[in-house]
């Protein structure tokens, strides 16, 4: 049965979002297609209190998995602040953080960016939740370069770390490169939601946050796992 729902999931997954052909220099053709959406987990109320460090593994891209921290360099940073950990002290402090992953040449990715700061970063200031975005493709499909980012910030008013990915390390969270991808940690390093495709006015998005931040057991860590 799992064999046969992976099928099924990556042929809906073709349809679905941005999706690469893989030859530089050509923009990839759009389809705003079906968004695969896996769905929010609960978390397992043990009384055990967030922890301070960050878990070791063994990590995983799938809901309800550990996510694989990272550190990349942030376009619309200087100094010190250009290195962006993932598992940094501001990790702990905050209830959740999202993760977008997008590409420079995906128009659902741009649609979705020029609404991120009113209906995420402002909607939920003070709640806990922290964003960053991922660049991993310019327009052309090749890898991510540091003017092209800084021109999508400044495009889109980004205020958030806007990280460049040109190695694609994220790649598990898109499969098929069905950009915009979408992930949910919370502070306990597990991931609770993850969505791949296209997406209107974030709507699924919020929702998942409002389940997470919702949870009578949460922020909890299992203890068991």
């Amino acid at each position: 049965m799992k064999t046969l729902a992976y099928a099924f999931a990556l042929s809906t997954l073709a349809l679905a979002g941005c999706s690469d052909s893989g030859t530089s220099g050509v923009t990839p053709t759009v389809d705003a297609g079906v968004v695969v959406d896996t769905g929010v987990v609960e978390s397992t109320d043990t009384g055990a209190a967030p922890a301070e460090t960050y878990p070791a593994g063994p990590y995983g891209s799938s809901v309800g998995r550990l996510f694989r921290p990272f550190t990349l360099t942030a376009c619309n940073r200087e100094g010190d602040e250009a290195q962006w950990r993932f598992d940094s002290p501001e990790f702990f402090t905050s209830q959740l953080t999202v993760v977008s992953i997008a590409a420079a040449w995906c128009v659902p990715c741009q649609r979705e960016t020029a609404q991120i700061e009113a209906q995420i970063i402002q909607r939920y200031a003070g709640q806990g939740v922290r964003f960053v975005q991922l660049l991993v493709q310019n327009t052309d499909g090749s890898a991510i370069t540091a003017p092209v980012c800084r021109a999508w910030a400044t495009r889109y008013g980004v205020t958030f770390p806007q990280l460049m990915d040109p190695a694609f390390i994220t790649q598990p969270f898109v499969p098929m490169t069905a950009f915009p991808g979408n992930i949910i940690i919370d502070r306990c390093g597990r991931i609770r939601w993850r969505q791949y495709g296209a997406e209107t006015g974030l709507t699924s998005i919020r929702t998942a946050i409002d389940e997470v931040l919702a949870d009578p057991r949460y922020p909890n860590c299992p203890a068991n796992e």
